[in-house]
């Protein structure tokens, strides 16, 4: 039975003006505003975190920070990023070994090994931890492509809580086919900004992992849907797609976006991206602004106060 689900937030990097550092008083504020919000989960190092723009040290560091404000109210799910097996265990022993609650591997994508090499990579990393695994399937990201049958063969092979997040475009007969074909035994996380949350959830999504910086939104629509609301949550979601047409044409526009709304809002002090990043220009950031006083009108609360 899989028991991570509903709403868990991939958080930002917040960092300070400069780029120079981490600020992980802000990153405690993120994780404590989620929280109260009411997410069911925090997960962090994924895109949304900018993985690929953080040393080491910074890695370690934001993990612990996260696992302790989180101070066990709601599990912490971890990104495992690496391309080396070698290293990929380390940082899942790790992030077991700070009170982590569960962990997410993305399949190698730099020089892609093929499929038989990804899917060794994965059984290792999954094996060095006696932690729930997600596997993050997000092939227009990695160029990294998995037939379902792999998917499920790794299920079949495997015991514990197994999960996958899923990327693909569009996510819905993968998600259909993995619910379906396991019998609900492996749980199905959507993300890329959970466009397709309405029609996922209708196919027996666990949960959706949006960004951190519209979590009330998504739970409307979701505590809608759970409770048999499906009306309601139909006509929010498409009250909240038009949002999230906006903000997620990009994933670097996503970051930073999602960094805007959050400093607007006094969660963070700064919407620093580190560089390279993209930069709306001021008609995207207009459109921004017009998507707040909207959002006002349709969920009670302005994106941007």
């Amino acid at each position: 039975m899989t028991k991570l689900r509903g709403i868990i937030p991939i958080l930002p990097a917040p960092f300070t003006d400069d780029g120079a550092s981490v600020d992980y008083a802000d990153l405690r504020s993120i994780v404590e505003t989620v929280i109260a919000e009411g997410a069911h989960g925090v997960a962090l190092l994924g895109v949304a975190s900018e993985f690929y723009k953080i040393d080491d040290a910074e890695r370690r560091l934001m993990i612990e920070t996260t696992v302790d404000q989180a101070a066990g109210r709601v599990p912490v799910v971890v990104n495992i990023t690496r391309n080396a097996t070698e290293l990929a265990v380390k940082d899942a022993r790790h992030a077991e070994e700070v009170g982590a609650d569960a962990i997410m591997i993305v399949p190698p994508s730099f020089i892609p090994p093929g499929s038989a090499a990804i899917i060794e990579h994965i059984h290792a990393v999954a094996d060095s931890v006696k932690l729930p695994v997600v596997i993050q399937y997000a092939p227009n990201v990695t160029g990294v492509s998995i037939p379902v049958s792999a998917f499920l063969d790794i299920e079949r092979q495997r015991g514990g809580e197994l999960y996958i997040k899923a990327e693909s475009v569009p996510p819905g007969p993968l998600l259909s086919a993995i619910v379906e074909q396991t019998e609900g035994r492996m749980g199905v996380f959507i993300g890329n900004g959970c466009v397709q949350m309405y029609d996922s959830l209708e196919r027996g999504a666990a949960g959706m992992m949006p960004g951190a910086a519209m979590v009330a939104p998504y739970l409307a629509i979701y505590d809608a849907f759970v409770r048999g609301d499906k009306a309601t949550a139909f006509r929010l979601f498409n009250d909240l797609l038009p949002v999230l047409n906006h903000t997620t044409q990009a994933a670097e526009l996503f970051v930073q976006f999602e960094k805007t709304i959050l400093k607007a809002r006094g969660v963070i002090k700064s919407d620093v991206c580190r560089r390279p990043n993209a930069v709306p220009d001021e008609a995207m950031r207009t459109m921004l602004r017009r998507y707040s006083d909207y959002m006002k009108e349709r969920f009670g609360a302005p994106l941007m106060p």
